[in-house]
Order: structure tokens, then sequence, then C-alpha cells
């Protein structure tokens, strides 16, 4: 109701109880109308224009504050990625220089040479720097976990970045996976990056009908084992995963590969190695017969596949670009 109205109303009212004997409350009335009378409606306004203005002040007061956290926990977090990285990259230099000192073992064993216990020491020493830098690594990486969810929990959920990639649950990995239901791996064009922390995916591949090369493992590195394993994959139809573990050991496949055959880690990368019967060039004079170029069928080759699967939460960014991201989840209370 506005003043005129409501001072009409109290006019009125007044006038029908004034006619009341001992109506006590006619003074009051009167009163209440009086101050109508004389109020002044341009100072509430005011009032009201200083009150929306002072809201306002302090709803972007605070929101600049959130904007400033929000920039302070993003820069923490690059800053804290490129110590993951580091760390990273030292544990990959450690695991090499490990696989170097056990193939210098294995040929001091192999030409009876009598260092062998120099050699055993040296593998010892590089052993205990591998778990002293896998620990820091790990440290890192929880630390990073860390402040990427305190940078999640301050972003607004409109503003909320999604990872990319595909997520899945470990139940879910053969039809993601072995299957591509839905055909989104195919659509991508790139071989997945299994991320699974809790280790799962890697056994799951294990013990599929793959062949699997542990890329930590020295043996399994070795050119020629590379070579036959990705032959098998396309000869058989059947994925070939490279278990990078908890290393960034990504650059170090990529290594291995050029030296079976200059250009085969990109030709693997982009499928062109699948390209007019590219994956020839890998036959050798001492492949057996099942090798022959005739047993190389298609419909086997459409079920070739290159998978990489890593317990590193936060891969790099070129790995990320690179390969499609299969993020595994796990039910409530997992890792």
């Amino acid at each position: 109701m506005s003043k005129p109205g409501l001072t009409r109303w109290l006019t009125t009212k007044l006038d029908s109880l004034s006619s009341v004997p001992g109506a006590w409350w006619v003074a009051s009335l009167a009163a209440v109308v009086s101050v109508l009378q004389s109020w002044d409606l341009s100072l509430t306004e005011v009032m009201l224009q200083n009150m929306e203005a002072e809201q306002q002040r302090r709803a972007q007061e605070a929101q600049r504050q959130k904007e400033n956290e929000a920039k302070r926990l993003n820069i923490k977090v690059q800053q804290l990625a490129k110590e993951q990285q580091r760390c990273q990259k030292e544990l990959q230099q450690a695991y090499c220089e490990l696989n170097r000192r056990i193939m210098e073992h294995d040929k001091c064993e192999r030409k009876c040479m009598d260092k062998t216990q120099l050699t055993l020491e040296a593998i010892k020493d590089a052993e205990a720097q591998v778990d002293r830098l896998r620990q820091e690594a790990q440290k890192a990486e929880e630390t990073l976990a860390m402040a990427r969810l305190e940078l999640r929990e301050q972003t607004p959920e409109d503003e909320e970045m999604t990872e990319p990639g595909l997520k899945c649950r470990v139940a879910e990995l053969h039809d993601v996976l072995m299957k591509d239901v839905g055909d989104r791996i195919r659509a991508d064009g790139r071989w997945p990056l299994v991320i699974d922390p809790s280790g799962q995916a890697a056994t799951f591949l294990r013990y599929q009908d793959t062949n699997y090369v542990d890329t930590v493992n020295p043996e399994h590195l070795r050119p020629e084992r590379i070579r036959l394993a990705l032959l098998g994959a396309l000869r058989y139809g059947k994925p070939l995963v490279f278990d990078l573990r908890e290393v960034d050991l990504f650059p170090v496949v990529q290594q291995q590969l050029e030296a079976v055959q200059p250009g085969l880690a990109q030709a693997l990368l982009n499928r062109g190695l699948l390209a007019k019967e590219g994956y020839l060039s890998l036959l050798r004079p001492t492949d057996g017969p099942e090798y022959d170029p005739s047993q190389f069928q298609e419909a086997r080759l459409e079920n070739f596949r290159v998978f990489f699967v890593t317990k590193v939460q936060w891969p790099p960014a070129d790995q990320l670009h690179t390969l499609l991201p299969v993020r595994v989840q796990l039910p409530s209370g997992g890792f």
C-alpha cells in the first residue's frame, strides 16, 4: 500500500473509532497519521539505494577475493605439476640407470668375468635410488592431487572444466577397451592411455589375450622383443599393452620403438603403420612361416589395438594430447 493510500485508510479508521467511547487507541492512531503525513519518502529511497550499493560492494569484494584465491591455487597447481614432472623425470632416469646396471651384470655373467660382485653392488645402489625417488614421486603426486582438489572446490560448478577423455569403471574396461562399444576410441583416432593409480587396469590387461610389455623390465624393452610383440599383436589381431607403471616411461618406449625401426614410434601412434601394409616392414628373414605376409589378415588387423596404462594420476600434458585419456574410476572408498 502506498503512503497516500495508507494515510487515507488510517484517517478513515480514526474517524470511525472516534465515536467509540473510551477508545484509548485513537490518540495513537492520530500520531501515526501525523507521522505518515510528515514522512519524507526520499529519505527512505536514499537509504534503500545505500543498502543496495553496500550489498553490491560486498558481493563484488567477495567475488574478487574468490577470484584471487582461485588464481593463487591455479599458480600453486602449476608449480606442483612442474615439481611432479621433475620427480617423474628423475625416477625415469633412475630406472634407466638400474636397467643399464642389470644389463652390465648380465653381460659380465655371460662372459664369466670376475666383476659380478661389483655389478651386483651397483645394482643394489641403483635399486635404492629408484626406491627413494619412487617415494618422492608418490609424495609429489599426492600433493598435486590435493591441490587440484582444492582448486576444483574453489571453482564454481558452471566454470569447472571437465577432464578430457573417457571415464569408466574397472568392470567396464572390457567394453571400453577390448570391444570399443560405441566406437569412441575409433572415432577419436588416438590409442588409449589408461590412467589408473590403483593398478587394477594393468592387472586386467595383463591377464587378457594381449601382448604385454612391462616397461620397467629391461628385458621387455629390448628392440627385438618389442618388434616381435608388435608383430605378433598385428598377426593375431590382439592388443599390444605398454605398462608404464608409476613411472613416466612413455619417452623411453618411443625411443625403443625408434631403435626397432626409424619412424616406427610415429607410425604406430598415428596408425600409419596399418596403412598400405606398412607393418610388413617389420618382417625379418629369420621370422618363421607364421609371419608370412599372407598370414596378416584384414579381419584380424581390425582387432589390433595399442594400450598404454599408467598409475600416474596426472600424466604430462603432451601424453594427454598424443593419447586418448581413459580414467578408471573406483567405487566410493577406493583410491
